[in-house]
């Protein structure tokens, strides 16, 4: 049964709060970079075996990291992916916060890959978006500032994050996330929470740009 994405918020930020006290931050860092957070029947033992150990054991426990993001607002807290047990389209995933070198919240996520892949073909973002600096970015899609960076273990790209919640032709995404490689250019773009796949409903204009009441 999957878990609502604002129920999935609550969940995460509720496990945080359990976790570390008074250390809970207002804002997970794993929901701005994963989709739905979804139910798992052993969740609640592994949630047991791992809050407040360190990241090692959950190393132990899923295997190879699939990636590790480090949060540049503050580098003791990372995001661990870890790819969920058989799942062969690499959709489903677990995904650890770390925060000081302990683990606290503990989630199996997954992608909304056909909404969230529509609604950027439908918009033409990657036209818009590809090959450019964080800048030229901003301005393309009037995007505000992002919400948060990180930088990928695993390729050492920079991750921005935006707030497009006030998007009104984003279908409800939460966030749209920019990677940035050494170059310091655009090459991939995706969006975070969109609330259900638009292979059921009209898209917008393939001409409308998103707009969220900032410039560059």
């Amino acid at each position: 049964m999957k878990v609502t994405r604002g129920v999935g918020a609550v969940v995460l930020l509720g496990l945080g709060c359990v976790a570390c006290g008074c250390r809970a931050h207002p804002v997970s860092l794993g929901m701005m970079l994963v989709g739905e957070v979804v139910a798992d029947v052993d969740l609640d033992d592994r949630q047991a075996q791992l809050i407040g150990r360190p990241a090692s054991a959950a190393d132990e426990m899923f295997g190879k990291r699939t990636d590790a993001f480090i949060y540049l607002g503050d580098e003791s807290r990372q995001v661990l992916w870890y790819a969920a047990d058989a799942d062969l389209l690499s959709v489903d995933r677990w995904v650890v916060e770390v925060d000081e070198g302990e683990i606290v919240v503990l989630a199996k996520t997954k992608e909304n890959i056909d909404g969230a892949e529509d609604v950027i073909r439908s918009l033409d973002l990657r036209s818009k978006m590809i090959g450019k600096t964080p800048a030229e970015c901003r301005r393309a899609a009037d995007l505000k500032k992002p919400v948060a960076k990180f930088r990928s273990v695993k390729t050492d790209d920079l991750v921005f994050v935006y707030d497009v919640r006030n998007f009104t032709n984003l279908r409800g995404a939460r966030y749209c996330l920019l990677r940035f490689d050494r170059s310091n250019k655009c090459h991939d773009v995706k969006l975070v929470g969109v609330s259900a796949s638009t292979k059921e409903e009209p898209l917008s204009s393939p001409s409308a740009t998103p707009t969220a009441g900032g410039s560059g």
